[in-house]
Formats: structure tokens, sequence, C-alpha cells
């Protein structure tokens, strides 16, 4: 009659290799330290740039290649921008395209290209100095091509409300003339300057409801879409600081114990094959 395997004859087999599974846990715990120490340092930098929101003309946002999280990556990491990067920081456009990882998440639930795009620049070297200034100019170069898109948009919202307050100012103008001259205007002419300021009036308010729209779009424009740097960085990680010496122990460990344990069942057998054969 075949016995029921229990958790406990797992145990009891488990128990039985405890001296391999320790020194196979230890062992790889120290393998993992030291190679913590001969394998080579690498510094991390990560700097994050808001590309902007494009917006249609009522306001409502929709996607384009550069603001879009799921296309972003691929259009800012094109030739010109790594030759760029590449000549600023004083390295070949290879070490640029090799260090450097841009990513956009999508916030849960939200829509792509209906989102502000947040875009995190990782820059990876040897050089300490050449991960933190590469991370740097790459943020720079970013935010400058979608200021550039941007700058289009923004021109034509400042130049509808320059051209609206001089509107206002010109009609506000003709109506302070106007009233003088009404005040002043025999009875055969005030009729006909009556008509003429009614009109300067109703000119000025449309004149006013535009200005106060294009300060908004202005307004709006430059607090919601304007691209920004949002943070540069300053002090890159180090493979080799403790935090990270800690994973790589631990995950080293982790795995000498799993081989540990296949090995103790291999050599112990497993408790099936130990019923069948009591």
């Amino acid at each position: 009659m075949d016995r029921e395997i229990t958790l406990r004859d797992y145990g009891r087999v488990l128990w039985s290799g405890r001296w391999l599974i320790l020194v196979a846990t230890v062992a790889a715990a120290v393998v993992g330290l030291l190679l913590t120490f001969v394998t080579t340092t690498t510094y991390t930098a990560t700097a994050r740039v808001f590309v902007g929101q494009a917006t249609t003309v009522s306001g409502a946002p929709f996607s384009t290649p550069g603001t879009n999280p799921a296309t972003a990556p691929t259009t800012l990491t094109g030739d010109n921008l790594v030759t760029q990067v590449a000549e600023e920081i004083g390295v070949t456009p290879s070490r640029v395209r090799r260090g450097v990882t841009i990513s956009a998440p999508r916030a849960p639930g939200g829509a792509a290209g209906n989102q502000p795009t947040i875009v995190t620049i990782t820059f990876v070297d040897e050089d300490r100095r050449i991960a933190r200034d590469g991370a740097n100019a790459y943020a720079e170069v970013v935010n400058q091509r979608a200021l550039a898109n941007f700058s289009g948009v923004f021109d034509t919202y400042a130049r509808g409300e320059e051209r609206a307050r001089a509107d206002v100012t010109r009609l506000t103008r003709q109506i302070t003339q106007l009233q003088a001259e009404l005040r002043t205007a025999g009875a055969d002419d005030r009729a006909v300057v009556a008509t003429l300021l009614s009109s300067a009036g109703q000119q000025l308010s449309l004149a006013q409801t535009t200005l106060t729209t294009q300060e908004l779009n202005r307004a709006k424009a430059e607090a919601n879409e304007k691209p920004e740097i949002l943070s540069l960085s300053e002090s890159p990680s180090s493979s080799s600081s403790a935090p990270n010496r800690l994973r790589s122990v631990i995950l080293a460990g982790v795995i000498g114990l799993l081989v540990g344990v296949i090995v103790t069942f291999v050599w112990r057998g497993s408790p099936a094959g130990r019923a069948q054969r009591e």
C-alpha cells in the first residue's frame, strides 16, 4: 500500500542535507561578493524631462511622435540627438548610444497621447563624469527639441494676444475721443457720433473677449504644455556601492540555496522515491 507523502517527508530530506545546503548558500554568497570587487564598476545617472503635451485648438490633448509614451523613446534616440550629445560631452556617438536608455512610462489607466509624458533618461558608463554629463546633456537636447516644437504654438498665442491688446488700446482711445466729440457736437452731428460710439463700444467688447481668450490660451500653454527639465543628475549611483553589493550577495545566496536544495534531493532522493523503497 502506497504511503501518502507529507511535508514532513520533504523536511526530513532537507534536514538530512542541511550542511550541504548551508555550504552551498555561503559559498555562493562569498562568490557573489568577490565578483562585485573584480567586475568593472559602472555609474548610472538619471535625468527627467517633461516633453510637453500637444493640444488641439479647442484644448483637447492629442498624440504626437515626440509626446506619445509609446513612440517617444524611439523618436528621442535618433542619430542627430546622439551625435549632438556626443559632441557636447566629448565622446563617440557609439558610446552615447551604448550608454543611454530612454523610457516614457504611461500612467496607469491613461490613454496614450492624452496625458503628460515624462521621459526618464538613464546613462550608464564606466566614468562617473561621463555618466552624469551624458544624462544631463541628453536631457538638455531633448528639452531643446521639445521647446522648438512648442514655440510655434506659443508664439501664435503671443501674437494673437498682442494684436488683441493693440485693438483694445486703439478702441479705448477711439471711444474716449468720440465721447469728447459727442459732448461738443451739434444737433445734426450727435446722431452720427452716437452711432460711431455705439459701434466702437461693441468692437471693444469683442476685442476684450478676444484678449482674454488669448491670455488664457497663452497661460494654459505655458503652464500645461511647455516642456521643461524636471531633474538633472548630480551624483550618479555606483554598481559597487554597498546596497548594490548587498543585493548581489543576497541574489547569489538565494541561487546557492536553490542549488543546495536540488543537489540534496538528487543525493538523498525524493520523498516519493524513499517511500517506495521503504
